[in-house]
């Protein structure tokens, strides 16, 4: 075999040789592209999934707003309707302090009611004052009609708290002990607490009334602490993800 031909047939193995080994590198890079694109899909799949039960989840906090939403504005109805019960009965009464004593004294029996059944914000206190001015209407310390103005006031009171948001301090019972708290309340839907120690939580109803739960988790610790701290920087809207804090009253 001439050189010439050798070189050819030298040249001819080695192009052969070299093809073999780019199919295999194709061959590979395939399969890791597949690889690939397959977990790509799974990834996908996996957010889809992820993005619908966030949805749901939303669509459940959102029906569960609309619906204590409902309630807190019948309630205020419910307060308008008794102010202009007690503002027709007052007319009609006139001038009579006789007459105008009983009908101021059940005008505050009911709101006292009303308290008892919101949220434990302040309730003690806000009961007291109700007291307080039976007391001064029961024993003619102040006139009925000064009794009115002051029952007037405590119902003023009840609804403007049912739209208002902020951070007040109050003395919390958290298992089975009394610690003075920072509460953020929201209307009288719901109510979050952070103790100085900061233990976290919000407040809940069952069967033997109002009880403050503690939070554990770190997520639900920190989803607290969003709404502290917007309140305190004066920001009163927009979007919070918080713990299921909604409170559920029965309507009278």
């Amino acid at each position: 075999m001439s050189t010439k031909i050798r070189n050819i047939a030298l040249s001819v193995l080695i192009a052969g040789t070299s093809l073999m080994a780019s199919s295999d590198n194709m061959a590979e890079s395939l399969m890791k592209l597949r690889a690939e694109v397959e977990q790509l899909d799974s990834a996908i799949a996996d957010e889809k999934d992820s993005y619908k039960g966030e949805m749901k989840s939303l669509r459940m906090q959102k029906n569960d707003l609309e619906s204590i939403i409902a309630r807190e504005e019948l309630r205020i109805k419910q307060l308008q309707v008794e102010m202009a019960k007690v503002k027709k009965e007052v007319k009609e009464a006139g001038k009579n302090s006789v007459g105008l004593k009983p009908i101021v004294l059940e005008a505050l029996a009911t709101l006292e009611k009303t308290i008892q059944r919101q949220i434990p914000f302040k309730t003690e206190d806000r009961i007291a004052d109700i007291h307080r001015i039976q007391k001064q209407v029961q024993n003619d310390e102040v006139t009925a009609q000064k009794g009115l103005a002051l029952t007037w006031n405590a119902y003023g009171d009840a609804i403007r708290m049912s739209k208002e948001n902020g951070i007040f301090k109050q003395t919390i019972n958290l298992n089975g002990q009394d610690r003075l708290a920072e509460v953020a309340r929201v209307g009288t839907m719901m109510m979050f607490f952070k103790t100085p120690n900061d233990e976290m939580g919000y407040v809940v109803k069952d069967d033997n009334g109002w009880n403050y739960k503690e939070v554990l988790s770190k997520d639900e610790k920190v989803q607290i602490a969003s709404i502290f701290d917007a309140f305190k920087k004066q920001i009163r809207t927009g979007y919070f993800t918080l713990p299921n804090a909604l409170v559920v009253t029965e309507v009278k």
